[in-house]
């Protein structure tokens, strides 16, 4: 309709200059008719090769640790750039782009208005503000051309994608029960101080290709002159391991669990404990498993969680913990019934 309007306000300015080159038969008239027939077609003709030429990009924003992620509820970056090698330029360019979070399946639709230059990029920061977890993937499919004087628009497909991992926020401090978790924590305190490793040392051998770096016995590898390490027994039956259930009837009740979560576990890794996250793939049939000793290790974790598929019963992964992992005595379970989100130890078995 804009352009339509714009197309008759046109018309009637060529006939206006008509009429006055008519009357007064002067050159300025007559050249300004002919320019004035002449540019909308120029016009036309450059967005049109714009439509061919013209490139678009979307990357997020990295973070001080290298990272593409952001918090939630607060301020993540994306940015986007129009790439142009020709010689013209369009002053009105929208940019129709997709934004959803694909773990909790929310989403919708954007556009975004920006020049494109003259042989060079333009590229402008995009703002979002996360309101849940997970990872939020902006897409962009399609954007439209317009010529400089506005009368025709062009479309162009394109495919153009990037997305950031939004980590869930620190929603304060829990006065955890510190003596029913102290055994657990005291073992994983204990294995991190021989070796990093959830085990006891039960000998000592030769290096073999494949050992980890860390269960390297290095003074009596120079005593020896021989690489030795240190052989550790299992001590799963006694470890610290917080289970998370990825409960969600609504996307309130995956948001509560994911953040008391995040924040319980983040608090305890401060504390100096070491502890075992695990969360139950109905995909794959089987728990993931990840040792947490620090906060990059819990966002590694959590950024796992999000490529998972969710489900409706708040015990899913409880119902399968005695079965599949006999050896755990006990576990700290988080869920939630929907309205509160509930921490209990269990007792496995």
């Amino acid at each position: 309709m804009e352009s339509i309007i714009r197309l008759i306000i046109y018309t009637i300015l060529l006939g206006i200059n008509g009429i006055m080159y008519y009357f007064l038969h002067s050159h300025f008239y007559f050249m300004l008719m002919v320019i004035m027939i002449v540019s909308p077609f120029a016009s036309i003709i450059m967005a049109f090769i714009l439509r061919k030429f013209v490139q678009i990009e979307i990357s997020a924003a990295i973070n001080s640790t290298g990272k593409e992620y952001a918090k939630q509820n607060d301020r993540a970056y994306f940015f986007v750039k129009l790439l142009n090698k020709t010689p013209f330029i369009s002053l009105d360019t929208v940019v129709y782009m997709n934004i959803k979070n694909t773990f909790f399946g929310t989403g919708g639709n954007h556009k975004m208005s920006m020049p494109i230059r003259m042989l060079s990029e333009n590229k402008v920061e995009f703002p979002i503000v996360a309101t849940l977890p997970g990872i939020v993937q902006v897409s962009i499919e399609k954007i439209s051309i317009k010529d400089l004087m506005g009368f025709v628009k062009f479309n162009k497909k394109v495919s153009a994608e990037s997305e950031i991992t939004i980590m869930p926020e620190i929603i304060g401090e829990y006065n955890y029960d510190k003596v029913s978790l102290e055994q657990g924590s005291l073992e994983s305190e204990e294995s991190s101080k021989k070796g990093n490793d959830f085990s006891d040392v039960q000998e000592i051998r030769e290096y073999i290709p494949g050992d980890k770096l860390m269960s390297i016995h290095w003074k009596l590898s120079a005593k020896r002159d021989i690489l030795m390490v240190k052989d550790r027994a299992s001590m799963s039956d006694r470890q610290l391991v917080v289970l998370v259930e990825l409960v969600k009837n609504t996307s309130a009740q995956l948001n509560m669990i994911l953040t008391s979560a995040y924040t319980l576990v983040n608090q305890i890794v401060n504390d100096g404990t070491t502890i075992r996250l695990m969360f139950w793939s109905t995909e794959r049939y089987e728990y993931e498993t990840t040792r947490i000793d620090y906060k990059a290790d819990l966002d590694n974790a959590f950024e796992k969680i999000y490529y998972e598929k969710t489900y409706t019963d708040m015990e899913e992964g409880a119902s399968h913990m005695s079965s599949v992992h006999p050896e755990i005595k006990s576990y700290l379970l988080i869920t939630s019934d929907g309205n509160n989100c509930l921490m209990n130890i269990r007792e496995n078995g």
